[in-house]
C-alpha cells in the first residue's frame, strides 16, 4: 500500500480532525507542532468546522470550582461536562458570554465592563479594553457581534451607547486594534429605553433586533454588512406596528430565521425564514398557554433533524419539536441555574494572532 502524500495529509486530512485530535498530533514531532500551531492552519481548520450536529452549548454555571461547562446534544442523550478553569481573575457571577465564533468566546466582565476574547480549549485569551478609550461594554446598553470579513480577519463589532450618543467601533484580531466607523442614524430609534440584541452572523451580514429594554418588544431589525461596513434596515415579516411581540434571530444552516412569540399569556409562536428580501413563514403554533416564562426571552439554537434545542438568556435549555402537536412542542431538557451561554464548537483559533 502506497504512502499518503504529506501534502494531502497536512492540508486535507488533519484540518478535518477535531481540535482535540489535532492537539495530539502536535506531539508527533517539532515540525508538525510548528505547522499545526500556525495561524494558517488554525484558519484552515476553522473553515472545516464540524457541522451543527457536532456543536454544543457552552454555559457559565455558579457554585462549582470550574464554572464553564458544555452541554452536548446527540441522538441518544444529552450530557453536561466541565471544561477548563477560567484563566483570568474574576468571579463567575461577573462573567457574561456575549457571543462565539470559531471556538472563541466574547466575554464581558460586568464589574469592570472589560471585553475579552477567549478560546476555552487552548485557554488563550486577550483583553480588548484600552483604558479611557475602547473595549468597555455596559450591560443593557451596548451590543456586540462577532464576524469574519472577506480577508478572513476575525472582528468584533461594538455598538456603544453613551449620553444619548451612539458610536460604532470595530476590533480587528489581525491588527489587534480598535477603530471607529461612521454610523448612519436616520433609521435608528431615538428613544433612550431601546436595547440592541447581540449580533447574529449569517453569511456576510450581522443582524440585530432593536427594541424596548423594558418588555423586550422588537421595534426594528438592523443588518450590518461585514464587508462594506454599512447598516441597513431589514423589513419585518408582518406589520411592524403590531404590538406585544418578542423575537430572536437565529442562523439555521446559513439562513436567517426569526423566532417570534406574540401575546402575554396565551402565546403563539411563528418561525420565519428570510429568502432574499422576503420573509417566508415555515411554522405557526397558535395559542400555547403552557410555554414556560424563560422561553419568552432571547433564543439560541442547535438543530438536529426536526428538533431544536433552544437556550434562553437565563441558561435554561428546551427542546422544540417541529413535528408534534402544539401543546407538546416544548420540553425542558436541562434544569439547572446558568448565566448566559452561547452555541460553541471547539477550534484552534487564538485571540492572540
Amino acid at each position: 500500500m502506497s504512502e499518503i502524500p504529506i501534502d494531502l495529509f497536512m492540508f486535507e486530512i488533519l484540518p478535518n480532525l477535531t481540535a482535540r485530535d489535532v492537539g495530539r498530533y502536535k506531539l508527533v514531532c517539532k515540525e508538525w507542532c510548528s505547522f499545526l500551531s500556525t495561524i494558517f492552519f488554525a484558519r484552515l481548520h476553522s473553515c472545516k468546522m464540524p457541522s451543527l450536529t457536532k456543536m454544543q452549548f457552552v454555559l457559565l454555571t455558579v457554585g462549582i470550582h470550574r464554572p464553564l461547562r458544555t452541554l452536548s446534544y446527540g441522538s441518544a442523550n444529552i450530557s453536561l461536562t466541565e471544561i477548563v478553569k477560567v484563566p483570568f481573575k474574576t468571579r463567575v457571577e461577573y462573567m457574561m458570554i456575549l457571543g462565539s465564533l470559531h471556538g472563541m468566546l466574547c466575554v464581558c466582565l460586568s464589574n469592570t465592563c472589560q471585553l475579552l476574547i477567549w478560546n476555552p480549549l487552548t485557554n488563550a485569551y486577550r483583553n480588548l479594553s484600552i483604558p479611557k478609550k475602547y473595549g468597555f461594554f455596559k450591560v443593557n446598553f451596548d451590543a456586540v457581534g462577532f464576524y469574519v470579513d472577506y480577508l478572513k480577519d476575525h472582528k468584533l463589532l461594538h455598538v456603544v451607547f453613551r449620553r444619548n450618543n451612539q458610536s460604532i467601533y470595530i476590533y480587528s484580531m489581525e491588527s489587534q486594534c480598535w477603530r471607529q466607523i461612521k454610523f448612519v442614524k436616520d433609521f435608528i430609534l431615538d428613544d433612550q429605553t431601546i436595547q440592541w440584541s447581540c449580533g447574529t452572523l449569517c453569511c456576510d451580514g450581522l443582524y440585530f433586533t432593536v427594541g424596548s429594554c423594558w418588555d423586550y418588544n422588537v421595534a426594528l431589525i438592523v443588518r450590518f454588512d461585514v464587508n462594506l461596513e454599512t447598516f441597513t434596515k431589514v423589513s419585518f415579516p408582518f406589520d411592524e406596528y403590531e404590538v406585544n411581540f418578542r423575537g430572536s434571530l437565529v442562523n439555521v444552516s446559513d439562513e436567517l430565521h426569526f423566532f417570534v412569540l406574540r401575546g402575554a399569556f396565551d402565546v403563539s409562536v411563528d418561525l420565519w425564514k428570510l429568502k432574499g428580501e422576503e420573509w417566508i413563514r415555515i411554522l405557526s403554533v397558535p395559542d400555547i398557554d403552557c410555554i414556560p416564562l424563560p422561553i419568552k426571552c432571547f433564543v439560541r439554537y442547535i438543530g438536529l433533524s426536526k428538533k431544536w434545542l433552544l437556550m434562553t438568556d437565563y441558561g435554561d435549555v428546551y427542546e422544540f419539536d417541529l413535528e408534534v402537536r402544539k401543546v407538546d412542542n416544548f420540553f425542558p431538557v436541562a434544569n439547572f441555574y446558568a448565566l448566559k451561554g452561547a452555541v460553541y464548537s471547539e477550534s484552534l483559533m487564538s485571540p492572540n494572532v
